[in-house]
């Protein structure tokens, strides 16, 4: 309840779906989710279910087709609930193992650092994973107790993939950058690309190597995120704001604010 974007859950009103608010975060309602697929019946859709993973392969498989089957040197993506980490991991073993691609690349999964469990678990050799709470901008991937951990454990062991974190910050900063360039994407998504940008800085990522970040969700998804970018109290310190210009309806005030546009 209250920690879901006011645009996704207007979509799941307006469609008419029975709308059930559960007190707590995510892994409470997951939690419950899966308590339920077991006494009530109910079909579990979540990543944890195989055959959404099956499905999620696609992803992989259709960006590598789509470069003619010669692997980038990185898939950079975000990581909440680790299902698309453990799906990519999957769909690159088995297409090597078919003959489609003759090396993996990397994967380099990003989480928020206010939701990092799956990169604290990196740090210590994944020795040991304790969930914890999970507090970010990006709701997407604010989830303290990925259901998908033990997959993609394994998807980064396979690929000698990495895992990093990004600030609430440099999340935000992506996205404006992103939605500055006419693609647009939720604060989630734009973890990725800070993560890209962190990694090149860090030297993990080298000069020449080929990256592809993934978006993974849409702007409308969140558009309270952007008002409050641009126009909220902490917009005058963000350098890439654009807040609207307010005049009178005369010519020569219109033209006063168009006189810097080429």
């Amino acid at each position: 309840e209250g920690k879901i974007s006011a645009a996704k859950l207007g979509q799941a009103i307006a469609y008419g779906a029975r709308i059930v608010q559960v007190r707590g975060d995510f892994d409470s309602a997951m939690r419950l989710v899966q308590e339920a697929s077991q006494e009530l019946g109910l079909y579990l859709l979540n990543s944890i279910n195989p055959f959404r993973l099956a499905g999620q392969k696609t992803i992989v498989i259709e960006l590598l087709h789509q470069l003619c089957w010669e692997p980038p040197d990185w898939i950079v993506l975000p990581g909440g609930n680790l299902g698309n980490t453990a799906a990519f991991g999957m769909a690159i073993v088995e297409l090597e193992a078919a003959g489609l691609i003759r090396r993996r690349p990397r994967l380099a999964v990003i989480q928020a650092e206010g939701a990092s469990p799956f990169y604290r678990a990196y740090r210590n050799g994944f020795a040991s994973f304790s969930p914890e709470p999970a507090e970010t901008v990006a709701s997407a991937i604010r989830i303290g107790n990925p259901v998908s951990y033990d997959r993609a454990r394994r998807s980064i062991l396979e690929t000698d993939g990495v895992v990093e974190i990004v600030t609430d910050d440099e999340i935000l900063e992506a996205k404006a950058r992103v939605d500055r360039s006419g693609i647009g994407c939720e604060p989630a998504s734009a973890a990725s690309v800070a993560g890209v940008r962190k990694l090149v800085r860090s030297g993990v990522i080298m000069p020449g190597q080929r990256v592809v970040a993934l978006l993974t969700g849409h702007l409308l998804k969140d558009p309270d995120t952007v008002m409050t970018y641009h126009l909220g109290p902490e917009a005058g310190h963000r350098p890439m704001t654009n807040r609207p210009i307010t005049i009178e309806p005369t010519v020569a005030a219109l033209r006063g604010v168009l006189s810097d546009v080429a």
